[in-house]
């Protein structure tokens, strides 16, 4: 039997089912256009750490990059690092972006 809380509409259609991995977010960190890394505290246990990036720049948005981001899980923490790389080395810049970051 799985614990938690389901609502239904009158036609049966689901509308809520609290048993399922909802995401919590922990909280965010703005690049500041430049390489960098955070640790972050571990999710609780069975859930899975995740993120998503957001851009903060008001210049052209087509030749900004944003950055390429990894999570690595370690005992005690995590760390979440974001890097910026251009494949061509000229005619782009660094996007100013903010990592939301989580759990589901």
């Amino acid at each position: 039997m799985t614990a938690g809380l389901k609502v239904y509409d009158p036609s049966g259609l689901a509308l809520l089912d609290m048993t399922s991995s909802i995401s919590q977010m922990m909280g965010y960190v703005d690049t500041g256009a430049a390489n960098g890394s955070l640790s972050i505290p571990l999710p609780p246990a069975g859930r899975t750490l995740f993120y998503a990036i957001t851009e903060l720049s008001a210049q052209n948005k087509y030749l900004g990059k944003r950055p390429g981001v990894t999570l690595a899980v370690g005992a005690s923490a995590a760390t979440l690092a974001w890097q910026y790389s251009y494949a061509g080395g000229w005619g782009f810049y660094s996007l100013n972006c903010r990592i939301h970051y989580g759990y589901y």
